[in-house]
């Protein structure tokens, strides 16, 4: 069974069964994409130098999304569809460097240069996510999963707050603004790319009786567990706590849950706010964000300075309330901060 997926524009159709079934997005882009500018350190989601940037529709609206991912811990079979950009992919010195680039440079934000990738993307793909209007305080807060060794953050973040819509910081002669790349069009149809032009995933068996699941209904989902019994399996998702729980060396079940649209919906009533088990804790945080507004959700402010507090942005873009309330190191902080809000949980 294959699948597509496009990196830098160009697109990768590739047979999963000549691969590992655990294969990351990294191992990917790195071996046998040949893009080494994405690194690998940690493997944990926490030193920020596998950063890169996804775009895909979002499951609800329908609407192009851009998001960082960690592309140590993103599984190669959850990036079907999804479009992949690298630091290869926004600036080289064929095509010429990005004002992100640019700037990092020239604003003596690189060293040893082995981190700068990783920064690059994630202000890459946080000025994408905001339509280019990101204010300076909102730029040092999405930096927490960026580590560098050697130079030191100020003028790393001199240069990633001078695209700030509130910056006062100087810049350099030759560093001009910010350009709007885009999103790759389909090259048959000239409009961007419906996932039509093959047969969504489904059901996948590896020669050694690994067996990889794409549900897209709740029926779908329930007839895959049945499928596999008691057997041990992995919902799979942003894949984030593989990070600090290795997981087992026997396991042979995955299950894709992304593309199940029951589990991505939310609603605030008069009442109560529900939010499905598979929203990330981003798009949880824009929840709260907006509930807070709503008279008797006040305290939703609170909610979002706190989980503003989980791990670091690009984890926080994939990883989801499911998986955090199961998730021993932090199902404490999150639950208690659940019910001393008066939340309940559905």
């Amino acid at each position: 069974m294959s699948t597509n997926f496009i990196i830098n524009g160009s697109k990768y159709t590739v047979n999963l069964t000549n691969l590992p079934p655990d294969i990351s997005l990294n191992t990917f882009i790195r071996e046998h994409a040949q893009l080494t500018a994405t690194k690998n350190m940690c493997l944990e989601g926490g030193c920020g130098v596998c950063v890169c940037v996804v775009k895909g529709k979002h499951l609800q609206s329908g609407e192009i999304r851009t998001w960082t991912v960690n592309s140590c811990l993103t599984l190669l079979n959850t990036c079907a569809d999804l479009e992949i950009i690298t630091a290869e992919g926004i600036g080289n010195k064929l095509i010429g460097y990005h004002p992100i680039q640019k700037r990092l440079a020239k604003m003596n934000g690189t060293q040893c240069g082995f981190c700068s990738p990783g920064f690059i993307m994630n202000m890459y793909g946080l000025l994408e996510s905001k339509g280019g209007k990101v204010s300076m305080s909102e730029i040092e807060n999405s930096f927490g999963g960026n580590i560098c060794r050697c130079t030191g953050y100020r003028p790393i973040l001199d240069a990633m707050k001078s695209f700030a819509v509130d910056s006062n910081i100087e810049i350099p002669k030759g560093c001009e603004d910010i350009e709007d790349f885009g999103i790759s069009a389909c090259k048959k149809t000239g409009i961007l790319c419906a996932g039509s032009c093959h047969k969504p995933l489904d059901i996948l068996i590896y020669s050694d009786g690994t067996q990889w699941h794409w549900p897209r209904t709740l029926t779908e989902l329930f007839d895959a567990l049945s499928k596999i019994g008691n057997e041990e399996f992995m919902f799979v998702a942003g894949n984030t706590a593989h990070g600090v729980y290795r997981r087992s060396q026997g396991l042979k079940h995955f299950v894709d849950i992304q593309a199940v649209p029951e589990l991505k919906q939310f609603s605030i009533s008069d009442e109560k706010l529900t939010l499905g088990g598979n929203l990330s804790l981003a798009e949880t945080m824009d929840v709260f964000s907006q509930a807070s507004q709503k008279s008797g959700f006040e305290y939703c402010q609170k909610l979002w300075e706190h989980f503003d507090l989980i791990a670091n942005v690009p984890v926080r873009n994939v990883s989801y309330i499911i998986f955090i309330l199961f998730e021993d190191c932090i199902i404490f902080t999150v639950i208690n901060k659940l019910i001393i809000d008066r939340c309940q949980l559905y």
